[in-house]
């Protein structure tokens, strides 16, 4: 089965793409990446920032974000989407090795949908399953939110076709209910979330830039002057303060 990754954006958030296309073309390889973006943006950014060597698609900013998602899906020939937005900066290499030891463990399963992360209400109720790799565990999960995370194709056309949602009801009753019957699991670092109360994403090793459109440098400490270094102006907005500081 071939995976590819999904990079969903728009360019008002073109200031983070400074880093988050150098980021992908140093840690991304051998895997192709699709990026999403408006398709009235600013094409001197896109032509700038975005690799020509990526597969670039265009969505309708009247369309719903699930529908602008299911255009380009029904564009997209791999069987599994590694999903994410463009403030989930990868700082490790995502190893297309490790992606398929994943996607083999959702066949064996039938798992639609696998996150790169869980939350300790998972972690601590449950003895999970090893991913054979060194102190990661596969978890079953109720409910989740959509990235990072492995979808399998078809169960995210669905998802899409589905559900009118937008990026921000990612944890509604009816989302919740939709991963729950297509047997959402998620991969995890048991000790790094029970004892450090932190992420260690396997498949995605990431620092998670923004939330709600803030900064998220309460969570991570280094974020700031790994974005200065790139020339990014991190006093042009706010940092977040709550959002599950203690679990990403």
């Amino acid at each position: 089965m071939k995976i590819s990754i999904l990079i969903y954006t728009h360019d008002d958030y073109s200031f983070i793409w400074k880093a988050m296309f150098p980021l992908c073309q140093k840690y991304i390889k051998d895997i192709p990446v699709h990026v999403l973006y408006n398709n009235d943006a600013n094409m001197e950014e896109v032509k700038k920032y975005i690799p020509d060597g990526y597969i670039h698609h265009t969505y309708d900013t009247s369309l719903i974000w699930t529908k602008r998602i299911l255009k380009s899906l029904n564009e997209i020939d791999e069987d599994y989407i590694l999903f994410l937005h463009e403030d989930w900066l990868p700082i490790g290499d995502v190893k297309l090795t490790v992606l398929q030891s994943m996607i083999e463990f959702m066949n064996k399963i039938n798992c639609g949908f696998l996150l790169s992360y869980a939350h300790i209400s998972t972690t601590s109720i449950q003895p999970g399953i090893f991913t054979g790799y060194k102190d990661y565990y596969y978890y079953q999960e109720k409910n989740h939110i959509f990235q990072p995370a492995i979808w399998n194709k078809n169960i995210f056309k669905n998802f899409c076709q589905t559900l009118d949602k937008t990026k921000h009801q990612n944890e509604d009753r009816e989302c919740l209910d939709f991963m729950y019957h297509n047997n959402c699991w998620s991969v995890q670092n048991i000790e790094t979330v029970t004892s450090l109360r932190t992420t260690n994403s396997l498949m995605f090793p990431h620092m998670h830039a923004l939330s709600q459109g803030l900064w998220n440098f309460t969570k991570y400490p280094t974020l700031k002057n790994f974005l200065d270094s790139f020339g990014i102006d991190t006093n042009s907005r706010g940092i977040h303060s709550w959002w599950e500081l203690d679990t990403q």
